[in-house]
């Protein structure tokens, strides 16, 4: 595996480049024949976010940085819906390609495997791959039994403590958050202007 420091970005930037170059010169004559052979296939590559999951944590550390503050520490958890859901979309996938006779599809391998664990790409990060943004820390609810913040993204309990951003969302979406975050921020602008008056 590569380790994804600075080189290793380089290098696997530096693969790619290689791989897209020989696939513009090569690509379609074998494809031409892969297909006179009868051999065509596609690859998946599916982008999605976890489910929420209330064991997952961010707390404060023992470590430090420069000025003192305490570094964030995160336990992420999967839970086994994330790896279900992906496992139901490539069945019902491969059931509607055989229905209309255009092929079928074949899960991976580590779909099947027991446990919540998704398999890391060294090429990206040390993460699992899929969907990875932090979201949830300070959910959304109408009870502080549930979540950390109201409607209003106001915090339970105090008057004047508001909070916008990803870490209020119950659930997430299966894209980049940032469209869902600039309207909720707009949003929550709008609802202190008016109570302010402005």
């Amino acid at each position: 595996s590569m380790a994804p420091t600075r080189r290793g970005r380089g290098l696997w930037h530096l693969y790619r480049w290689g791989r897209a170059r020989a696939q513009q010169g090569l690509r379609m004559p074998v494809e031409r024949v892969r297909s006179g052979l009868g051999l065509r296939r596609a690859y998946l590559m599916i982008r999605a976010e976890q489910a929420p999951n209330p064991d997952s944590r961010v707390r404060l550390s023992a470590r430090r940085d420069a000025l003192g503050v305490p570094h964030a520490d995160l336990d992420w958890r999967l839970a086994d819906q994330d790896k279900q859901t992906v496992s139901a979309m490539v069945a019902l996938l491969d059931a509607e390609l055989r229905r209309v006779g255009a092929g079928s599809a074949e899960p991976s391998e580590w779909l099947a495997e027991g446990g919540t664990q998704w398999p890391q790409d060294p090429t990206v990060g040390n993460h699992p791959i899929g969907g990875y943004h932090h979201m949830g820390t300070t959910r959304m609810s109408a009870s502080p039994r549930h979540g950390v913040v109201d409607e209003d993204c106001r915090v339970h309990g105090y008057e004047n403590l508001f909070i916008a951003g990803s870490s209020v969302f119950a659930t997430g979406g299966w894209a980049n958050p940032t469209l869902t975050i600039l309207a909720l921020c707009r949003r929550l602008a709008d609802h202190l202007n008016s109570r302010l008056g402005s």
